[in-house]
């Protein structure tokens, strides 16, 4: 690793650090943390290693003080560390006070991009998607073993429909998949995917999640999958997908929240959330135990008009949320059974006046499953069922919302604002 090399480099080099002890504090840090394996110490006995462009950077005649060194280490080091603050944001601050680097990747199926790179993106998607008949089984549902190849096949057509009509990344908010189905369709794409990990609703995902219980398990969990790598990967997940169902939360959802959180503030990872019926209940609690509220968005927030508030109060809580610095996401395009069309625009405009047009985001949340050998669109399945569910995919949003849109009074500036500008301001922390 490049901060192990740098470090050693000075080490043998004599550069100004202090002796051996103060390099061994340094990697003694990192390990504590979690960021370097134990044996790292192990280092120092390498042979002179390449010198890094970092480690050049900082040559000078000049002595130089450890909080130069390390910053330097820190700042040589952003490519290894996509999305997390570059992994070592503990010992940033503790070198440098309460300021600490700004994420400046984003990990995706691919590996890390820059987060001023990732275009016209929709930030809460599904590339695949698992749960069983909405009507008389809301358990986990894999996909059938005879159905991953045409599955990869579909989710592949479907991400080529939306290049092709401009989408540039996808963020793919499934946190518990087929690694391996993934890294297949990754590769046949030219859409950038971003992957998560995190808790979905738990009479929705596998058992052995659903069953877990202790809470530093699943700080555990979302931990490792940020640094080290998703399902034995070297895929780093750039983003942690929690849910609640309710309000008030679950003892079990207020534990998943507060695990997020934590690993949030540990790594600079930000955290979507499903909400099932108190946005602002989900935004503090995050907040409250430490999270980012500018690295947080809501999902879901245009169905808060079901029977529970009224388009005034919907809006009065959201820009609450937003003047604390939290996003919001709407996905209930060309749903009319969800959200009428005239709600949504009610909404999207008194947000905007408001002057927080730069806390939302707009997405599609598509999703399919299998089921009795036919692929299923949400929304076909309900007793209302949507004769236009499937075709609800990713490439609707600019074929068929963004046109809508425009008709309804908003202007191209303020589509791009929402589809471009803010996933990257999301990203990039800003």
């Amino acid at each position: 690793m490049l901060v192990i090399r740098t470090l050693v480099w000075y080490a043998q080099e004599g550069k100004a650090l202090g002796g051996p002890g103060s390099v061994e504090t340094l990697l003694l840090s990192l390990m504590v943390r979690g960021f370097l394996p134990w044996d790292a110490l192990g280092s120092l006995a390498m042979s002179k290693p390449r010198m890094p462009q970092s480690a050049k950077k900082l040559e000078s005649p000049k002595r130089i003080s450890r909080r130069t060194f390390a910053k330097g280490c820190l700042a040589g080091s952003a490519l290894f560390f996509p999305s997390i603050k570059l992994g070592v944001a503990p010992l940033a601050a503790a070198l440098s006070g309460p300021s600490q680097p700004k994420t400046m990747m984003v990990s995706t199926m691919k590996g890390p991009v820059r987060c001023n790179s990732l275009g016209r993106t929709l930030m809460h998607e599904h590339i695949l998607w698992f749960g069983g008949p909405r009507l008389d089984d809301q358990g986990y549902t894999p996909i059938p073993d005879d159905k991953r190849a045409e599955s990869v096949e579909f989710a592949v057509s479907l991400l080529n429909d939306a290049a092709r009509v401009g989408i540039e990344t996808l963020v793919d908010l499934t946190p518990h998949r087929p690694i391996d189905l993934y890294q297949q369709i990754a590769q046949r794409t030219r859409v950038k995917i971003v992957p998560s990990t995190g808790f979905y609703r738990r009479a929705k995902i596998p058992k052995r999640l659903a069953e877990m219980e202790d809470e530093k398990k699943m700080e555990d969990l979302m931990l490792r999958d940020v640094t080290e790598g998703i399902g034995g990967t070297k895929i780093r997940a750039g983003i942690m997908k929690i849910a609640g169902e309710s309000s008030p939360l679950t003892d079990w959802e207020r534990k998943v929240f507060r695990a997020a959180a934590r690993v949030q503030k540990a790594t600079g990872v930000p955290i979507a959330t499903h909400d099932g019926a108190g946005p602002r209940e989900q935004f503090d609690l995050l907040v409250q135990t430490g999270a980012n509220p500018q690295r947080v968005f809501i999902s879901h927030v245009d169905m808060g008009l079901h029977g529970k508030l009224t388009r005034e109060q919907l809006v009065e809580e959201l820009t609450s949320m937003a003047k604390d610095g939290g996003y919001m996401e709407f996905d209930t395009f060309g749903q009319e059974t969800y959200t009428p069309w005239r709600d949504l625009v009610f909404l999207w405009r008194a947000i905007i006046d408001a002057g927080f047009i730069n806390r939302m985001f707009f997405s599609m949340d598509c999703n399919w499953r299998w089921q009795n050998g036919k692929k299923i669109f949400e929304g076909a399945d309900r007793p209302d069922a949507d004769p236009d569910a499937g075709r609800r995919t990713y490439a609707y949003m600019m074929t068929d919302a963004v046109p809508k849109l425009l008709k309804s009074g908003f202007t191209q500036r303020e589509i791009d604002t929402i589809l471009v500008d803010n996933p990257r301001r999301f990203f990039c922390a800003e």
